[in-house]
This record gives structure tokens, sequence and C-alpha cells, in this order.
């Protein structure tokens, strides 16, 4: 599987998307205009389900895979864009997210394409948080279209977990967020849980910070989904 895109690819994929979604609203949002339609009611894709995503064998390498998926009219996987790719971690972690399920976004209780960002944590083994907490944050790959009526919620900043010093588990937790208006954490949901980091990882993420998803160009509560997945001591 060929993981890395040239600038003109991602460039061309982002178009397409954009495009179908638009053709897909335009129907929808025209007959009350869009700068008259705001307080129509629009509701956020969403995880229903996520399966394990296997660290790869005998590396030591950790960071931060970031997707921008399409999700379809039946929560489907329409499309998956890499916005920050981590070798040798993003080919394992787009083949893992194949298997997840989502529930599609709705417009006035309408399913309607919409983009989510996820993003997979891939955490260094630093038992009692020894080490490196904070990640950075290369650029993306391409920017979200700006002429969606609707942008998810983008990371503006994170840092990894503490792997808990007695601890020796290993495996993915997913948990699903709801981030604000102002781009802060809000109510966290477990989807998929190891015993003894489901702890670590959701108060992790409860210091992420967003940019706010928008609808039509204002700020609006969303979801968003992000994964830690712990490695087994490499000694």
């Amino acid at each position: 599987m060929r993981i890395a895109a040239t600038h003109r690819e991602v460039s061309i994929y982002s178009r397409t998307c954009a495009a179908r979604i638009l053709c897909f609203l335009l129907p929808i949002l025209a007959p009350h205009g869009i700068q008259g339609s705001r307080d129509r009611q629009f509701v956020c894709p969403s995880l229903v389900s996520a399966t394990d995503i296997p660290y790869p064998p005998n590396t030591t390498a950790s960071g931060v895979v970031t997707f921008l998926l399409t999700i379809g009219t039946e929560g489907q996987i329409d499309g998956v864009q890499v916005e920050r790719d981590t070798p040798p971690l993003t080919e394992v972690a787009q083949s893992a997210i194949q298997n997840w399920t989502f529930k599609a976004a709705t417009l006035d209780r309408r399913p309607v394409p919409s983009q989510m960002e996820v993003n997979i944590v891939f955490n260094p083994f630093n038992p009692g948080g020894i080490g490196t907490t904070t990640f950075s944050l290369p650029p993306t790959q391409s920017g979200v279209p700006t002429a969606q009526p609707f942008l998810p919620a983008r990371i503006d900043s994170g840092s990894f977990a503490s792997y808990p010093a007695r601890s020796i588990s290993w495996g993915t937790v997913v948990l699903d967020l709801t981030v604000g208006k102002t781009g802060n954490v809000g109510n966290v949901v477990l989807a998929r849980g190891v015993a003894s980091l489901t702890r670590e990882a959701m108060n992790a993420v409860e210091t992420w910070r967003f940019r706010p998803a928008t609808f039509q160009g204002q700020p609006i509560h969303s979801k968003t989904v992000v994964a830690f997945v712990f490695q087994r001591s490499m000694s």
C-alpha cells in the first residue's frame, strides 16, 4: 500500500471530496438560502465502533498519525486522507481504521456526507511518565476546503499518555470526544479500552486543544476521535 502522496494528488483528493459534499448539501440548503439556514439542525458524524490497532513489530517509533475521513450517508468511510504521516506507523493505522464504523452526520434529521478528523497516537513506552510527554504537530499535508458548509474540529496541541509504572498491558484505547465551541474537550466516551491504560489515555486527552468545528462559519459542538496505541516493553 502506498501511503505517501504528492501535493497535487492530495489537492485533487481534497477538491474531489469537497465537490461531492457540496453537490449533496447545496440542494438541501438552497430552498432556504445558505445565510438564512443557520437555524437548521446539523448533527456531526460520530464513532460507533472501533477495533485494535497493532503496534508495528520491531520498532520503537512514536508519534501522531492524523487522518481526515469522509463519512458517507450510511456511515461508511468513503475516503481516507493522510494529514500527518509518521512512517512506519501510518500504514498499519490506515489499514485498521477501515474496520471502524460511524454514524453519518444529519441535516434536519436527513443523513448527509461530511468529514471527521481522527488522530492515532502511537504512545512511547514511558513508565510513570518518564521522558517525553508532549509531541510536536507538523503542518497537515493539506487544509480542509473552506467552501464546505461543515468544517470538522482540528487538533491544535496534545500530549502523550503516561504508561502506568507497574502495568504490563498494551493495546489500543479509543476515545470519542466532544469538542466545544471554544476548542475545549468536553465529554469523553470510551469506545475501546484496555485495563490499566484507559484512565491514563483519558487523562492525557482531556488536556488537548482543538480548533472548533464550524457550520456555515459558526463554531459548533462536534465529535472527533483519538486513539492511543500503547506498545509493550521492548526490553
